[in-house]
C-alpha cells in the first residue's frame, strides 16, 4: 500500500478508537446519572420511614418514654436529611475539610448511616417481639401507621440495594484499564455505597 492508503487506514483506526472511547465515556456518564437517581429515591424512602416513625410515636399506642425516644431519634434522622448520604461529593457538594469533619465553615458532617441505623434499632426495640407487634396492630390507632411503616421500611431496603448495585456497577466499569487510561470518567468522584442497618423487625 502507498502512503495515502496507510494514512487512510490510520485515520479510520483513529476514528474507530474515538467512537469506542465516546461510547465508553457515555456509558460511564449514564451510570453516574443512574446512581444519582437511585440515591434520590433512597433519600425519599429514608424520609418516608422517618415520617412513619414520627406518626407511630404520635399515635398514642406507645408508652410515653418509648414515644419520646422514638420521636427524638426520628427527628434527628429528618434533620440530617440535608447532609449527603455518603461523602463522595457525586452530587457536587463541597469537599470535606482537612480532617474530614467539616464540609463548610461551622458545619460538622453528619454520618447518615449511623443516624439511620440508630432509627432502625430504636424501631425494632419499640416494636418488640412478634407478639408485641400483633398487640400493637390490634389497636385501631396504630394499624394503619404500622402498615405504612412496614411498607416504607421495605421500600427503603429495596432502594438501598438498587443504589448499592448501581454504585458497584460504576466502580467495576471505572476500574477497567481503558477507562482509567483515557480518563473517561472525567473529574467525577468515585461513587460510594450507602451502608446502614436496615433489617426489619422479626415478625
Amino acid at each position: 500500500m502507498g502512503v495515502t492508503e496507510w494514512v487512510l487506514v490510520a485515520v479510520a483506526g483513529l476514528a474507530v478508537l474515538a467512537w469506542v472511547l465516546w461510547v465508553q465515556a457515555s456509558r460511564v456518564d449514564r451510570l453516574h446519572r443512574t446512581v444519582l437517581r437511585s440515591r434520590a429515591t433512597l433519600e425519599a424512602q429514608l424520609f418516608r420511614r422517618a415520617s412513619a416513625a414520627l406518626e407511630l410515636a404520635a399515635s398514642g399506642v406507645l408508652d410515653p418514654a418509648q414515644a419520646l425516644v422514638l420521636t427524638d431519634v426520628a427527628l434527628r434522622a429528618t434533620d440530617a436529611a440535608p447532609a449527603a448520604l455518603v461523602p463522595d461529593r457525586l452530587e457536587g457538594r463541597p469537599a470535606a475539610g482537612a480532617l474530614g469533619e467539616e464540609e463548610e465553615a461551622g458545619t460538622v458532617r453528619v454520618d447518615r448511616g449511623l443516624v439511620e441505623s440508630e432509627l432502625s434499632r430504636t424501631l425494632r426495640t419499640v416494636l418488640g417481639s412478634p407478639e408485641d407487634q400483633a398487640e400493637l396492630a390490634g389497636d385501631a390507632r396504630a394499624a394503619e401507621v404500622l402498615t405504612h411503616l412496614r411498607q416504607s421500611w421495605y421500600r427503603l431496603q429495596v432502594a438501598r440495594r438498587f443504589h448499592n448495585a448501581h454504585v458497584e456497577q460504576v466502580r467495576r466499569i471505572r476500574a477497567r484499564p481503558v477507562v482509567r487510561l483515557f480518563h473517561l470518567a472525567g473529574r467525577a468522584p468515585l461513587p460510594e455505597p450507602f451502608d446502614m442497618d436496615d433489617a426489619l423487625p422479626t415478625t
